[in-house]
């Protein structure tokens, strides 16, 4: 018994380590793609709502058109804050804008929250 001790330790131990590192690794790796694969789908859909967001808030006819009308804004109103969802849905009230951002004030505001929206996410 005492001459199988070295012969376990140097040929058995170390193939039935080898098996177990070779069964969790081929257990563990399929894992860990796939939550690498979940988060880069997530940031492509991500960076593809922003840019969508940018180019409708960007074009769109804040005179001619019901901002709450828009499916652009049915998408992004769940990711506004409070207050600023308040200020562009508040009825019966007057935008006027600055010297410093001539323009729409409520495409200022979008256009200010999704580049907000933007940097929490981690896309810039």
């Amino acid at each position: 018994m005492k001459e199988l001790w070295p012969i376990l330790l140097q040929y058995v131990l170390p193939s039935v380590l080898g098996l177990v590192a070779g069964v969790v690794g081929s257990l563990v790796a399929p894992w860990v793609q796939w939550a690498v694969e979940k988060r880069r789908g997530r940031t492509d859909h991500r960076r593809a709502l922003i840019k969508q967001w940018r180019s409708d808030f960007q074009q769109f006819d804040y005179d001619a058109h019901r901002l709450g009308d828009s499916a652009a804004y049915s998408a992004l109103r769940p990711h506004l804050r409070p207050e600023v969802r308040e200020a562009i849905e508040k009825p019966r009230t007057a935008y006027v804008s600055n010297e410093g951002r001539a323009g729409s004030v409520k495409k200022h505001l979008l256009l200010d929250e999704i580049a907000r929206l933007e940097k929490k996410w981690g896309l810039v």
